[in-house]
């Protein structure tokens, strides 16, 4: 019998990968000048360079956002097929 994805923990699981790698990005892009930022405008609307408060905590909204959606897309299918496997159907 294969377990089942628990939503909560890979919607977590994203959230932590994903913020972890925005902050490194941003502070690599403050630090080193890095252009890492050219790559999060486009995916993150309402996230602004040069930094604001009011762009991070956007960017981070957003980050949470796509942390559920991915999960969404990873857990609810998984779950599915996997339990029509187990009996059968």
């Amino acid at each position: 019998m294969k377990p089942a994805l628990n939503f909560r923990a890979v919607s977590l699981t994203f959230l932590i990968a994903f913020s972890i790698s925005y902050i490194l990005c941003i502070a690599g892009g403050l630090v080193f000048d890095w252009r890492m930022y050219e790559s999060w405008a486009p995916l993150l609307p309402g996230f602004t360079w040069p930094l604001t408060i009011g762009g991070f905590f956007i960017g981070l909204l957003w980050i949470v956002g796509y942390s559920l959606y991915g999960a969404a897309l990873l857990v609810f299918p998984y779950n599915y097929f996997t339990q029509q496997s187990r009996y059968g159907q």
